[in-house]
């Protein structure tokens, strides 16, 4: 890969991710299971969900989810 070639895969990727961690973070909010969510959405393990969720929302999943429904 070129470094320019490499740049938008990583932005591609970046956007992928962002939209899948979006649809769970709903999935969430709305009631789904959370170790459903996760392979819904194409995570490979609920560890990896887990650090991706934490990274974008700086909190659990169902430390969000309970914030958010209080």
């Amino acid at each position: 890969y070129s470094s320019a070639a490499s740049d938008v895969y990583k932005r591609q990727h970046q956007y992928i991710l962002k939209k899948r961690m979006q649809a769970s973070r709903e999935a969430i909010l709305g009631g789904e299971n959370i170790s459903q969510v996760y392979e819904r959405f194409g995570f490979r393990d609920y560890s990896s969900f887990y650090r991706a969720f934490r990274r974008e929302y700086g909190m659990s999943p169902k430390e969000y989810r309970e914030e958010r429904l209080r």
